[in-house]
C-alpha cells in the first residue's frame, strides 16, 4: 500500500521529471519554489534521480547544471504521469458522487440554491455536480485564501451574499479550520457538507 509520504515524493519526483524535460536549465531554487518545499528536499530528490538513473548533470561554468533526463528517467515519468491520472480520477469520481449523494438530500428538503465554500480543486467537483440536478449554485467563498471566480461562478462576501437555502462545505485540506471560518459568519444550521469530508472534520477540534 502506498503511504502519504510515498505519494508526495512520487508527485515531487514526476513534477521534477517533468520540468526538466521542457527546461534543462531549470535552477533548484525555480523547482523548490515550484514545488512549495526546501531547496534542501529539491537537492536530495535530486541526488535521488540521480542515483537511480533517471537523469544525468553536465555542470556548466559558473556553478551552473544541466539536467537531461536518460531513457530510463522518461519512462518513469511517465509511469509516475499514468498513476497520478489514475489517483486523481478515482478522487474526482469519489468527490463527484459524494456530492451527488449531498444535493438529492437536499433537494428533498426543498433546498435550491446553495453557496459553495472551500477550496478551488473542491470548488469545482461541487459545481460539477450540480450541474445534473435542480440545484443552483449562486457563489463560491474560499475562508482561507483570496476568493474568485470558479468555472463561472462569482466569488461572494458572507456579509452581502445572495439568498441561499445551504452553505455547503467543500474542501480538499484545512477542512477543520475552513469549517470554523465557516461557522463564525453563518448559522451552523445553514451549513452543509458531503459525506466524504466528514471524517476529516470529525478529526479537528470543532468538526461535527
Amino acid at each position: 500500500m502506498t503511504t502519504r509520504r510515498e505519494a508526495t515524493e512520487d508527485q515531487a519526483i514526476r513534477q521534477i521529471l517533468d520540468r526538466i524535460e521542457t527546461d534543462e536549465e531549470v535552477s533548484q531554487r525555480d523547482l523548490a519554489d515550484e514545488l512549495g518545499v526546501a531547496l534542501g528536499m529539491v537537492n536530495a530528490y535530486i541526488k535521488r534521480c540521480v542515483r537511480t538513473g533517471l537523469i544525468k548533470i553536465h555542470q556548466m561554468p559558473p556553478r551552473r547544471y544541466k539536467y537531461y533526463l536518460t531513457p530510463q528517467g522518461f519512462a518513469e515519468k511517465s509511469r509516475l504521469t499514468a498513476q497520478y491520472l489514475r489517483d486523481s480520477f478515482g478522487a474526482l469520481r469519489r468527490g463527484l458522487s459524494s456530492f451527488e449523494r449531498l444535493y438529492a438530500d437536499l433537494a428533498g428538503e426543498g433546498v435550491t440554491r446553495v453557496i459553495l465554500v472551500g477550496d478551488d480543486e473542491m470548488l469545482e467537483v461541487g459545481i460539477l455536480a450540480s450541474l445534473s440536478t435542480g440545484i443552483a449554485v449562486v457563489g463560491v467563498w474560499n475562508p482561507l485564501a483570496e476568493s474568485h471566480e470558479v468555472r463561472g461562478v462569482a466569488p461572494v462576501d458572507p456579509a452581502a451574499a445572495p439568498p441561499a437555502d445551504r452553505w455547503v462545505l467543500a474542501v480538499l485540506k484545512d477542512g477543520p479550520e475552513a469549517f470554523e471560518r465557516l461557522s463564525g459568519v453563518v448559522d451552523p444550521a445553514l451549513i452543509a457538507m458531503p459525506d466524504v469530508l466528514r471524517l476529516v472534520l470529525l478529526r479537528g477540534p470543532k468538526g461535527r
